[in-house]
């Protein structure tokens, strides 16, 4: 009994003393909650935090998220020339960083192709490099940019080359383009801007004898706006612009003039979202090339345009595209522009966790404008993926492709590859 008298004796002793106000100059251990003698309770309590941990700026555990590959292929290739067939080793390296910030995020890529000939010559296909991200001002405005350069060399056994072609010319190419979007509410207004350039390197022949590709370098400049109207959730009326310059670095040598053009392009069309199953988008317009020197015929152009995603559940994926642009005609003798129509569909099916199946089919159509000539070419592939770890892939893929470019025969190549995909 009196043991416990005693503890209710201490125990009342204490909360006397816990509740008689702090004297000046008194240390009380477990504060008076007066707000005077507490660190934590003095300040902003927004922003000052005596007891508190820092926290890094960025979102997540490292500065940058990486995945790489490296693709691994051996394949036959016949190019319908009559030559034979070649066999060829390809490698495929490829590593991108990204990071995610709160106000956006960026990346940096790099990629390539490098091929290695049986008969003993080699190519590096292409180089390129990207880097980019996007930055929000506020809830309703986004800033973007992106820069690519790329370092590239066509197959001189392909259908643009002819016969007695050794190496292809390589090709170095850079551009860039920035742009904003601010959210109006029903409206959305989006406007941008780019430059590039593209410089190209003799041709070689089977002569050791060279020529020189000078008249095929370039210089860009463009901008362009978007203005969309959401007319029901999910369902957005667009109308695009853009004015895009081309200057030539000399004249051209078939023309004996410089080819540098305007060109003025204006679509309409409806976008559409259906949740994360379909997306579909489609426009028409005009497009209109001014060409500079006045001895040059301009020339008009119907722009097509389409875009459909379907994605009915986690295992198929459908795509399809149709696209037309108009760009320089290349080597093509006399003409003054290129414009080329071209759809492509795609299809991926998981099969399961282990295995994924890809097929995919392309048209296109080119009119080159200032002689009669045209050239199409059509085609399809098939492929497969098998997981064989977590680090490895398995791959297998067949190619065909038919070109026929007037007035040169049709040719049709078909292409085996197997290998293997290292990748994070």
């Amino acid at each position: 009994m009196r043991t416990r008298r005693t503890g209710i004796a201490v125990s009342a002793m204490a909360l006397t003393l816990l509740s008689v106000p702090a004297g000046a100059g008194e240390f009380v251990p477990v504060g008076d909650g007066s707000a005077t003698n507490n660190a934590d309770l003095l300040g902003n309590p927004a922003i000052d935090c005596a007891n508190c941990t820092a926290t890094p700026p960025y979102e997540t555990d490292t500065p940058f998220d990486i995945d790489w590959s490296l693709g691994l292929r051996g394949g036959i290739r016949d190019d319908g020339t009559g030559n034979g067939p070649t066999y060829q080793l390809i490698a495929l390296p490829s590593v991108t960083l990204k990071q995610q910030t709160i106000r956006g995020g960026y990346d940096v890529g790099l990629s390539g192709e490098l091929t290695y000939e049986v008969e003993g010559s080699a190519r590096i296909g292409s180089i390129s490099g990207t880097a980019g991200g996007e930055y929000k001002l506020d809830a309703l405005t986004t800033l973007t940019g992106r820069g690519n350069f790329k370092a590239s060399q066509d197959d001189p056994g392909g259908p643009d080359y002819d016969s007695n072609v050794a190496a292809a010319p390589v090709v170095l190419s850079g551009d860039g383009e920035i742009g904003a979007s601010r959210d109006l509410g029903a409206f959305n207004l989006a406007v941008r801007g780019s430059a590039g350039r593209e410089v190209y390197g003799e041709t070689v022949y089977d002569d050791n004898s060279t020529s020189d590709n000078t008249f095929q370098n370039t210089t860009a400049y463009g901008v362009g706006a978007r203005l969309g109207y959401e007319l029901t959730p999910g369902l957005v009326a667009f109308i695009d612009t853009e004015a895009d310059y081309l200057a030539y670095d000399v004249a051209s040598p078939s023309l004996l003039v410089k080819l540098d053009n305007v060109t003025y392009a204006g679509r309409a069309g409806l976008n559409a979202r259906f949740n994360e199953t379909l997306e579909l988008e489609g426009s028409l317009g005009l497009g209109y090339t001014d060409l500079i020197d006045e001895t040059l015929d301009d020339f008009s152009a119907v722009l097509y345009g389409a875009r459909a995603v379907f994605k009915p559940d986690e295992t198929l994926t459908l795509t399809g595209a149709l696209t037309t642009t108009i760009s320089q005609p290349g080597t093509t003798s006399g003409a003054t522009a290129k414009l080329t129509y071209a759809a492509s569909g795609q299809v991926e099916y998981l099969v399961n966790p282990w295995l994924k199946l890809r097929a995919d089919a392309q048209w296109n159509q080119a009119h080159y404008q200032g002689i009669d000539s045209e050239e199409q070419s059509w085609g399809f592939g098939a492929g497969a993926d098998y997981l064989l770890n977590e680090r490895t892939d398995l791959t297998a893929d067949y190619s065909f492709l038919r070109t026929e470019k007037t007035p040169a025969p049709a040719t049709d190549e078909h292409q085996v590859t197997v290998g293997v995909k290292f990748h994070r």
